[in-house]
């Protein structure tokens, strides 16, 4: 299954249209952020993007989020707390998508962009055996499920070259059965243009053939 899932994103961009490769590291929260992040995490994408116009682009995407809650233990007496354990939760996705480039031929490029996919969520965790009687019910085991990603970015790269960087933040919403999640990331990495370069060419001024030539001695 995940073969022709992977098979079918990988079919828009098997021609031979100028790809873009982009890798990227990213800072994941859940629900909110610092204290109020239900969970927290880094992670990694690794996106293809097809050239369709300037400004238009196919997308698929992958990669993984690796993220962890703290579980805390106050005390009655003093109010102090203590962190017991963990529980643990990874993302992977598995997206289509498109980007829509505001300016397409200058150094700085703003851009829009939407994924929708699929997404594989597994849940693990790690408590201290002393407090494990007293730890409320946490997720565990894999599932699969669709999702969305809204990205708003900038994108900076001359119009004729291979190299790139860029930065955007990614919302992602994922629907459970037992109800709908969201994930707020920011991402920062690098883009490599593959396929024909294309470079700027001076304009060519076409001579009428009855121009007469001058040669001076």
């Amino acid at each position: 299954m995940k073969k022709l899932l992977l098979l079918f994103l990988l079919i828009p961009f098997l021609s031979t249209a100028q790809i873009q490769v982009s890798t990227s590291f990213s800072y994941a929260v859940e629900k909110g952020f610092g204290h109020e992040a239900n969970f927290a995490g880094s992670g990694f994408e690794l996106s293809l993007r097809k050239h369709l116009s300037d400004k238009f682009r196919t997308t698929a995407t992958t990669g993984a989020y690796d993220m962890r809650l703290a579980l805390v233990a106050v005390s009655n007496y003093d109010y102090s707390s203590k962190v017991f354990g963990y529980s643990y939760k990874t993302v992977v996705p598995l997206t289509v998508g498109g980007e829509y480039y505001l300016l397409s031929k200058t150094l700085v490029k703003p851009f829009l962009g939407l994924e929708t996919g699929a997404f594989y969520t597994k849940y693990d965790s790690q408590i201290n055996e002393v407090y494990r009687n007293y730890v409320p019910p946490l997720e565990t085991g894999s599932r699969l499920n669709w999702g969305f990603s809204p990205s708003f970015g900038i994108h900076l790269q001359e119009y004729a070259d291979r190299l790139g960087i860029f930065v955007k933040v990614k919302y992602t919403g994922i629907t459970y059965s037992e109800g709908y999640n969201n994930l707020v990331s920011l991402n920062a990495g690098i883009t490599f243009k593959f396929g024909k370069k294309i470079l700027w060419k001076p304009p060519v001024i076409e001579v009428p053939e009855s121009t007469p030539y001058y040669e001076k001695k």
